[in-house]
């Protein structure tokens, strides 16, 4: 199942395979057999926690590599989002209705680790378990995310959450209790009668009626209480931001945030502006970005071996030998599964640490190492890292290999990225001007645009809002928008 050290945590993740790989099986067979009664041809791939797909037949076997899959997508596409614009640092900033989820891309490399807590919460330590999945902080942060006051009286929003269903007071599916939803109804950021288009009613005397309760109990008026929520949930959102940023030697100010998922372009201009970011981007159709994610990915297999050994020149030809045995299982699995050798590329890196440490650090490897200088390649990679993590190195002391990595790619057919072809003047897209609630700038009226009417080159000064089907940018004051050649809604300071 795994052959990388922590007895624990194999354990965990032994179990945890064999626990849902029979209602996988199942569910997955139903599900190719259902498409391919509606006609589809091609082989069906499924998302791994990874960043990469694999073949029904492939998850089947180690179905554990695709918990947390979901959020993957939205990874995996602003990674390529950003080789297509020309950005290689990445913070990526998706908000949906429970909970808010934040992962960093350096140099267009997406972050992996293989220590990961299932059920993990602030007063439970959920389950270890030994699987690579891409390093995403998530916290119960969302739409549906219900604002209440705790024993002592502090206000608090989240982790609990209304969800879809019944969801946020102003649904009208009974739910009465406020949630961060509302509030941004209350400040006017989403319009009731837009809401999905227009095809969704919305009653926003239930966010009103939801949200006073809040306000009774500090004895403010309702829009005070609306504003304090969006405020605590932004501090919270900010937390996550800062915790796969700043508190990991990332300076902010090098990277862009791409803003995603249903309420992404609701708070991310603010939380960007604050966090000081380049620039903020927003994807074409956020609220169903990481779905676009996940067509841009290849095939992917992790394969990891512990062994530790002393990286010097008398254990070169070991080192080689457990790469090569990696690399032809590889290989192997993929011919197995009808993929060309050719289309088939391989990745090495390990785990390295001082000797005498217990921690160690993901580093990049040359791909065959053939001598002292390939040593020092990757002791340098190891040093650079290291300094950049924990601030020190230590240039004269030994390091060794913990865990070897071998990641097999295999090449498949992606979506086409064509320009955006819409021609239009901002003017062209002004649908109406309205009073929005901006927390410290006080309340403001703004013009609204329709998001599908800005052309290419569209240019526009905050604040302003622009509102789209699934979701709506609000623009702050010292913010200025432009439409890139893809669509994109790209947000930087005045």
């Amino acid at each position: 199942m795994t052959k990388e050290w922590r007895e624990y945590e194999r354990t965990n993740t032994t179990v945890f395979n064999a626990y849902v790989k029979p209602v996988t099986s199942k569910y997955l067979d139903s599900l190719k057999g259902r498409m391919k009664e509606k006609g589809l041809k091609i082989e069906p791939y499924a998302m791994q926690s990874n960043g990469g797909s694999a073949t029904f037949e492939m998850v089947k076997v180690n179905p554990i590599n695709i918990i947390e899959s979901g959020p993957v997508g939205g990874v995996i596409g602003a990674n390529e989002l950003g080789k297509i614009i020309g950005e290689k640092n990445i913070i990526t900033f998706d908000i949906g209705g429970t909970t808010a989820k934040t992962s960093l891309v350096y140099d267009n490399e997406v972050r992996i680790t293989t220590d990961y807590r299932l059920e993990q919460t602030p007063i439970y330590p959920g389950y270890p378990i030994k699987a690579p999945i891409v390093d995403i902080i998530e916290i119960g942060a969302g739409g549906g995310s219900i604002a209440w006051i705790d024993s002592v009286g502090n206000l608090k929003v989240g982790p609990q959450s209304a969800g879809a269903d019944p969801g946020p007071a102003c649904y009208g599916k009974g739910n009465m209790e406020p949630t961060l939803t509302d509030a941004n109804m209350i400040a006017g950021r989403i319009d009731p009668e837009r809401f999905l288009g227009g095809k969704f009613r919305i009653d926003i005397r239930k966010s009103y009626e939801a949200v006073k309760k809040i306000a009774d109990y500090y004895k403010i008026s309702v829009e005070e209480a609306a504003r304090g929520i969006i405020r605590i949930a932004n501090n919270n959102m900010m937390n996550a931001l800062k915790l796969v940023s700043v508190r990991r030697g990332y300076d902010p100010r090098e990277f862009v945030m791409v803003a995603m998922g249903g309420n992404g372009a609701i708070h991310g201009p603010a939380l960007g502006k604050e966090l000081k970011v380049k620039k903020i981007v927003i994807p074409r159709y956020p609220a169903v970005f990481s779905a676009w994610g996940m067509l841009m990915t290849d095939l992917r297999q992790d394969f990891i071996q512990t062994k530790i050994i002393r990286a010097d020149e008398g254990n070169i030809s070991f080192m080689n030998e457990i790469y090569e045995d990696m690399v032809s299982k590889a290989y192997e699995l993929y011919t197995n599964h009808g993929v060309k050798q050719e289309d088939v590329y391989i990745v090495k890196s390990a785990d390295i640490r001082y000797v005498g440490q217990e921690h160690t650090v993901r580093t990049p490897v040359v791909p065959f190492i053939s001598g002292s200088k390939d040593l020092e390649i990757i002791r340098e990679n190891f040093e650079n890292l290291h300094e950049q993590y924990y601030a020190f190195r230590l240039p004269n002391a030994p390091i060794e290999f913990v865990n070897f990595h071998v990641t097999a790619f295999g090449s498949v057919k992606k979506a086409e990225i064509k320009p955006y072809e819409v021609k239009g003047k901002p003017d062209d897209a002004l649908r109406c001007k309205k009073v929005v609630d901006y927390d410290e700038y006080g309340k403001i009226e703004v013009a609204v645009y329709l998001r599908e009417k800005l052309g290419t080159g569209s240019e526009i000064k905050g604040p302003a809002i622009i509102e789209e089907e699934t979701t709506v940018t609000v623009l702050y004051p010292e913010q200025r928008l432009f439409v890139d050649d893809y669509g994109n809604l790209v947000i930087e300071g005045v």
